[in-house]
């Protein structure tokens, strides 16, 4: 584990504590390395966290530890070959029970690039919880008509599970780019991706009960309003339930977005505020494209051309943490976690678009922030595209570049207040503070063979005093590198730094609290991975916590 600043030399110990959320079994080793990837103290250190440098590769987020040169590797990514979409896959042993694949369009040389129809009127996402009668009639119907083509027309690709299997195709390992699995989500076409896949299915529900106004609604969770399960989403019986979901959070119940499977004993207004801090650890503190990117983009696969897949797996954020939350996770409802607490079924959840509608705001929100905020301008990202049916039936391709502004796209979203832009956590605790003398430094802690319990070390600072200039031109990171666990698992651990003796690590909303690692079950290379083993990186900014 280290810090990387190129500023300095001066050492200062600081005190680093690890929660282990899940008695989970994995391993975690650290170590430093270079542009190359070889292990060089001296030249990491050398190399700044320059908050300039966005360094992307295709489908992946090179941080702090692994830059490399983008123009020598990345390629924009094309739509997926229909043509050799294969099944999808659970597990490395598990097939999905059926097929994901979209319907194969009569020509597939012929698929043109999608234009937008001309509009007279933005449709309007509103907060769920604010819907009244007449709109979740609405969205009742259209969900019960496109379910009905299930049955009638289950080749349709406007009905329900065909809908549903588009995340399953995207996501679960159906596609292939050559040799490759296309995998969206812990890459930058996490956020292109879903836009599309909710900008068409909207359209769908317009159409299919003569609506062009109709807008989906979003799950407001970073507003302590709409930190409950909407209410439209709770009637049994109705076409936007889904019994399997988890219901220990049905009911009202405030969502703990940092809870993954344990059960926090604390009040709601203490779980409230610990959203709110998550909110603005991962959303709001992301003061560049790859911090935003690399915190925000889960559960995949880095494709870079011409090498092996390999796992870059950051922090799961906030929206992973809700699926988990809308699900059973590790109470045994389902098998896998179904239906939004894995990637093949997820979509099978209506409530699914609904949280990914807040997830597709927050990223118009992350750049309204401003300062450095703001999309890739790397034409590989931008010429990168996808395949969708519009409301029609009819097949179109569709590239990132034309879905950076949601206005021209034909919606935007009702404003909510937005109370973690301001919830910077609380000042440290000046008493009770662990002396740093007594922890065992970095080296005698890591490489860590298991992180089965709390663990304590202190690490060496390559600077102190910096200057707010310094501090702005340069984000001082924490990184776990070789992060090993079994992708079948559900795995959760926090990083606190500089507590004090009687931390409590229920309660986030502390300055002490850096962020947490995360990981839903998945499948990372389908084929290949047979031990179930994926190694990942946890980048933490930390400027603000020192």
């Amino acid at each position: 584990s280290n810090s990387f600043t190129s500023l300095g030399s001066t050492p200062k110990p600081s005190q680093l504590f690890l929660h282990g959320k899940r008695k989970q079994t994995f391993k975690v080793s650290c170590k430093v390395s270079n542009n190359n990837g070889d292990q060089n103290q001296n030249e990491v250190e050398k190399n700044s966290v320059d908050r300039r440098n966005v360094l992307l590769g295709l489908g992946g987020m090179y941080g702090a530890a692994n830059f490399a040169p983008l123009a020598a590797s990345a390629a924009p990514t094309p739509p997926p070959d229909l043509s050799s979409c294969s099944i999808a896959k659970i597990t490395e042993t598990e097939e999905v029970s059926y097929s994901c694949c979209a319907p194969t369009p009569d020509d597939l040389n012929k698929i043109p690039y999608y234009k937008f129809p001309s509009m007279t009127k933005l449709r309007i996402r509103q907060p769920a919880h604010a819907a009244d009668e007449e709109y979740i009639a609405k969205y009742n119907l259209a969900i019960s008509r496109m379910k009905h083509l299930d049955t009638t027309e289950p080749l349709n690709p406007i009905g329900f599970k065909q809908q549903a299997n588009i995340h399953c195709a995207y996501c679960n390992g159906a596609y292939k780019i050559g040799d490759k699995v296309l995998q969206v989500h812990n890459s930058w076409l996490f956020f292109p991706f879903h836009r599309w896949y909710l900008y068409f299915y909207e359209r769908i529900l317009g159409s299919i009960i003569d609506d062009p106004t109709f807008a989906l609604p979003y799950w407001n969770w970073d507003h302590p309003k709409g930190m409950r399960m909407p209410a439209m989403f709770d009637g049994e019986g109705t076409a936007l339930y889904d019994q399997v979901r988890n219901q220990s959070h049905r009911n009202g119940r405030v969502m703990d977005l940092g809870s993954f499977g344990d059960e926090v004993q604390t009040t709601e207004l203490q779980l409230m505020s610990n959203n709110l801090t998550l909110m603005y650890r991962q959303w709001y503190y992301a003061p560049c494209p790859r911090m935003f990117l690399a915190r925000l983009t889960f559960l995949g696969i880095t494709l870079k051309p011409q090498e092996p897949l390999k796992s870059s797996l950051t922090v799961l954020s906030t929206f992973g943490l809700v699926q988990c939350q809308v699900q059973p996770c590790l109470n045994g409802r389902t098998s896998h976690g179904e239906n939004m607490g894995h990637f093949y079924s997820a979509g099978l959840d209506p409530v699914f678009f609904c949280h990914h509608s807040n997830v597709d705001r927050m990223w118009s929100e992350w750049k309204a922030i401003g300062g450095k905020r703001r999309d890739i301008s790397h034409k590989d990202w931008l010429n990168s595209e996808f395949f969708f049916y519009d409301e029609n039936g009819d097949p179109f391709r569709v590239k990132v570049r034309d879905c950076l502004d949601t206005k021209k796209m034909g919606y935007d979203y009702a404003p909510m207040p937005r109370p973690w832009r301001n919830f910077k956590p609380i000042t440290k605790a000046s008493v009770g503070k662990v002396d740093t003398s007594s922890l065992p430094p970095v080296s005698q802690v890591f490489p860590l063979a298991k992180l089965d319990k709390a663990i304590s070390f202190s690490i060496n600072r390559p600077a102190s005093s910096r200057t707010q200039q310094e501090k702005n031109e340069q984000e001082e990171m924490l990184t776990f590198n070789n992060i090993k666990y079994d992708n079948r698992n559900y795995v959760r651990f926090d990083v606190f730094l500089n507590v004090d003796s009687n931390v409590n690590a229920d309660e986030l909303d502390k300055a002490e609290f850096a962020g947490s690692y995360t990981n839903l079950p998945h499948v990372h290379r389908v084929g290949e991975n047979t031990d179930h083993v994926a190694t990942a990186t946890l980048q933490l900014a930390i400027t603000e916590l020192l």
